[in-house]
């Protein structure tokens, strides 16, 4: 059995630009999005200025207008399945469905504070925070929500639920906020920046990131201690969603950066967009949706905004490689259902090996090879995935 792929990667090494698959879809507003959620790959959800909020059951190929019946600003969405979501807004403006936004209900929030964000953990227990410190929780949808002493009076922009007990907020002056106690109460962590904060996302009770004005990127792997990340920008960044601890995106002033090495290096994305893109969200890790002002909303269906080729042959199955093009890493995925003897190389168009990465007996399952291609000057070339007995290739077009 002989398997060759020959993928086409052009790899551009300008500027630290890479050019990521965001196409741009037809939101039916000029109105501001502020906040976005979707349950799944088909079914989400935005709200934005002047009680604007739209549904879309087809990944956003149509945006339909449903009544919210204010004209408030409605800050951000969650839904925690395609039923069951909660919006917040301006003067503690609480707004609940359970039927996928056919009707929304007013509950009682206890605060007069605008409300900058909502998470629930299920379609029960959620936590909403906003200005002057302001934090209110639920365990019964939103019939009751009670208001916590946060310890702090600047803005919270963004909160979290990790776990039953662990939550984290964040907000300006670099404030970070930790509960461990259900959000009952919370501990002021210290970090390097003073930078204003606009999103937190957690993996797990360890592992999260927070993103920040001129482009301030944080990393914690115990919950505690933060290190600042380089961003490679000044831009202001509003929001930040990672999907496993390798891929994450933050977005914000004409900006969708993509990391897919836990944060170590930060990808710019192209984006044909000069305005503030607000919020961010993947549903999967090839299914992804910005959105910003001017009503934009911006999807990838190509793993993180990150250019994919996918073959299917006999025993390797879907081999991908992003970014691409790249100017200074690579990942090669792919997929093997039995054992193989591979060999991967870079060769030029005419064939020639310009070197080998890797040759090595592969156990059947999932694979991942990380590539530095810092060294290779700006082209187009193939990267091969060989057993030496049966050859095809195929071609990777990439989009300008």
């Amino acid at each position: 059995m002989n398997l060759k792929i020959s993928l086409i990667a052009s790899f551009l090494f300008l500027n630290n630009n890479v050019k990521g698959q965001w196409a741009q879809q037809n939101s039916g507003t000029a109105e501001t999005l502020l906040g976005i959620s979707f349950s799944s790959k088909y079914n989400g959800f935005v709200s934005g200025t002047n009680g604007t909020i739209k549904h879309t059951i087809n990944g956003g190929l149509n945006w339909t207008n449903q009544a919210s019946g204010t004209i408030q600003f409605l800050r951000d969405i969650y839904f925690s399945d395609s039923l069951n979501g909660t919006v917040v807004g301006e003067s503690g403006l609480i707004l609940r469905t359970v039927n996928s936004g056919v009707s929304w209900t007013n509950q009682l929030s206890n605060t007069s504070e605008h409300l900058l964000h909502v998470h629930f953990a299920d379609s029960l227990y959620g936590m909403a925070c906003g200005q002057n410190g302001v934090i209110i929780t639920t365990i019964d949808g939103g019939s009751n929500w009670t208001l916590k002493n946060s310890g702090v009076t600047e803005e919270l922009t963004c909160i979290q639920i990790v776990n039953s007990s662990v939550s984290f907020a964040v907000g300006f002056h670099g404030k970070i906020l930790k509960s461990t106690d259900s959000g009952n109460s919370w501990v002021v962590q210290t970090n390097a920046v003073g930078n204003n904060l606009r999103s937190v996302s957690f993996l797990n009770a360890d592992t999260g990131y927070a993103v920040g004005y001129g482009g301030a990127i944080l990393k914690t792997i115990d919950g505690t201690n933060w290190i600042q990340q380089s961003s490679g920008t000044i831009n202001d960044l509003f929001a930040v969603d990672f999907i496993n601890e390798k891929i994450g995106t933050a977005v914000g002033t004409a900006k969708i950066l993509t990391t897919i090495d836990g944060g170590v290096n930060w990808i710019n994305q192209s984006i044909p967009f000069s305005g503030d893109l607000y919020d961010v969200d993947f549903n999967d890790d090839a299914n992804g949706w910005a959105t910003g002002q001017m009503g934009k909303i911006f999807n990838t269906d190509n793993n993180g905004g990150l250019t994919v080729a996918e073959e299917i042959e006999e025993h390797i199955n879907n081999v991908k490689i992003y970014p691409n093009p790249a100017n200074t890493i690579i990942r090669i995925d792919f997929v093997l259902t039995k054992s193989e003897n591979l060999l991967i190389k870079i060769t030029d168009l005419s064939g020639k090996i310009v070197e080998s990465v890797l040759h090595e007996n592969f156990s059947a399952g999932i694979k991942q090879i990380t590539y530095k291609t810092d060294h290779l000057k700006k082209g187009t070339y193939l990267i091969d995935i060989n057993n030496l007995n049966k050859h095809f290739s195929t071609q990777l077009f990439i989009k300008e």
